[in-house]
């Protein structure tokens, strides 16, 4: 398993404040656009009641909030009650997410008060 949370996050705050001003130049060094759907899809199944891309056409709508910037907060939040970890398949024992495209990526979220 690998800890993907930090890259993730950071990549989909970069994808918010793209989307509000779209003269912004992503400034993350690592960021990663597969990182930033695993992060929105994390926080889309853990958050709110939506799955399989049946959600309103704005992230903000999606979250409950008013704008982009109060997501970023949320992913602050988010950040600090759970860990999303990339992982194999078949190699753990418990609810898995994927998000599918050219390939198939599997991953877990890791309710860190439960540890």
């Amino acid at each position: 398993m690998k800890d993907i949370t930090e890259i993730a996050c950071e990549s989909y705050k970069e994808d918010l404040r793209s989307y509000d001003n779209p003269d912004y130049f992503i400034k993350y060094p690592k960021y990663d656009w597969k990182m930033s759907y695993i992060a929105y899809d994390a926080m889309l199944n853990k958050l709110t009641d939506y799955h399989d891309l049946n959600q309103p056409d704005t992230d903000y709508e999606t979250f409950g909030t008013k704008n982009n910037s109060e997501i970023i907060s949320l992913i602050n939040e988010f950040k600090k009650d759970f860990c999303i970890y990339l992982i194999n398949n078949d190699s753990y024992d418990g609810d898995i997410f994927h998000i599918s495209g050219l390939e198939r990526i599997y991953y877990v979220i890791i309710n860190l008060s439960l540890c």
